[in-house]
């Protein structure tokens, strides 16, 4: 997936050929026919009385509808008269007006069959100020040291978007442009609808419009809208990595866990050798795991807490307790049956994808966090025992896991010393292990 930058970088690109077509409208409208009201339009427009401009131009063609010169030199008006607006965000009639006029004219000269200058120089107007007020948006969003000082630069880039829109309705690229603005500014609707806009103008959106739109629906917290989107998406681009990805957080926000799983193992079935299908169910069947863990916290505290005060009871007072007791006790169980079991899959995900990429830091800082989360976990469950001996099994098991979480952080610093989170992780690890040597170097070395 592409980042901001890069499609902003890329567009900019794009808009330096359009720029190379500029040609000043005075020198245009050196050119012209015999009639008066056109002449006087002209002069208008060299003089910058556009009003004036436009009304003798209105009276020619009140006169003779069908003169294309007429409309012609209208656009010029509307399309200068918008440029000499300092109020960018009051353009934009301007620019209908001046889109209108040129149109009509095109038409005219078609139906004339006549070949000029003006029938030419008319599609290069319309795509000159296009790319004016394109790359003027363009110089404001990435902060172009050419670009006029102003107080709110994203808004200022919105409404030269919005101009070259009204200029040339068909350009997905300011379209594009507009969406990312609109989620840069916070206005995520407006971004949705934009969006939504330039996937209809396609004939097929690409996987990229998908998962933008999902995103800004998954900003919304809009997890069924999210849900919907990428199913679509999906259905046309089924090997898209990021689009699967998002459409299974998209089921664990709305507590579909097995669906979410269930995505991703679709994938995986189609290629079982590719290592980022392996991450992805990794990460996602750890997340539900470590959900559960998390869930398991407050329990653990309410069964040591109840374990304590059972023994305090008499008659049925006790009896109740005991009761209460051994149903918290089954919910514990069959909650950490399933969170063992879906952090023993997910170590095995990722060790798949060890296999297919053994020098990827990443994965075994992956697996390092899933270690020690387990052992987290462990030691809440270990303090909440009142039974010393059972207590200690726990905690033996808890260190094991932290034994394997150290491992595989330092095997992540071997792949990628200079990455301070790998050591932060590792110091916290030798600190509850003891190590106290090798908790300081890893402080050192995490710049703490």
């Amino acid at each position: 997936m592409k980042s901001t930058l890069s499609i902003l970088t890329d567009m900019k690109k794009i808009l330096q050929s359009f720029l190379s077509f500029i040609v000043l409208a005075i020198a245009i409208v050196s050119c012209g026919g015999g009639n008066p009201l056109i002449k006087e339009g002209q002069k208008g427009i060299k003089s910058k009385n556009f009003d004036a401009a436009i009304s003798a131009l209105n009276q020619a063609i009140d006169e003779e509808p069908a003169n294309a010169e007429a409309y012609y030199y209208r656009g010029i008006a509307y399309a200068e008269k918008a440029s000499n607006n300092s109020n960018v965000s009051m353009r934009q009639e301007s620019y209908f007006k001046m889109r209108e006029s040129l149109d009509k004219a095109q038409e005219l000269y078609a139906v004339s069959e006549k070949k000029n200058v003006e029938s030419t120089e008319a599609d290069l107007l319309i795509e000159r100020k296009w790319a004016s007020e394109h790359n003027l948006a363009i110089q404001y969003i990435t902060n172009d040291s050419t670009a006029p000082p102003v107080d709110k630069p994203l808004e200022v880039a919105e409404s030269h978007l919005i101009n070259a829109i009204t200029i040339n309705p068909d350009s997905l690229l300011s379209y594009d442009v507009l969406a990312e603005v609109y989620r840069l500014n916070g206005k995520v609707d407006d971004a949705i609808s934009t969006l939504e806009t330039i996937m209809k103008k396609r004939s097929t959106p690409d996987s990229f419009d998908y998962d933008r739109l999902s995103s800004y629906y998954i900003q919304k917290e809009e997890y069924d809208k999210a849900k919907n989107i990428l199913i679509e998406g999906i259905d046309i681009y089924p090997d898209s990595v990021s689009l699967v990805q998002k459409l299974a957080d998209s089921y664990m926000n709305l507590g579909m866990r097995n669906e979410s799983i269930e995505v991703i193992e679709s994938l995986i079935e189609r290629d079982p050798t590719n290592p980022q299908y392996h991450l992805v169910l990794g990460i996602q069947v750890f997340t539900i795991a470590n959900d559960i863990n998390e869930e398991l916290s407050p329990i653990y505290s309410q069964w040591f807490d109840l374990q304590k005060n059972v023994q305090t009871f008499r008659g049925s007072e006790k009896k109740d307790a005991e009761s209460r007791l051994a149903a918290l006790e089954s919910n514990i169980e069959e909650k950490e049956s399933v969170s063992n079991r879906l952090t023993k899959q997910a170590i095995s995900e990722f060790k798949q994808v060890i296999k297919y990429r053994p020098e990827d830091a990443s994965v075994y800082n992956s697996l390092g966090i899933v270690y020690q989360n387990t052992a987290a976990s462990l030691f809440e469950k270990r303090n909440a025992i009142l039974d010393n001996d059972k207590a200690a099994v726990v905690d033996d098991e808890a260190k094991e896991n932290l034994r394997q979480a150290m491992t595989n952080y330092e095997r992540a610093t071997e792949f990628n010393p200079d990455n301070q989170e790998y050591w932060r992780a590792l110091f916290q690890v030798y600190t509850t292990l003891g190590m106290m040597d090798k908790a300081e170097a890893a402080m050192k070395k995490a710049g703490m």
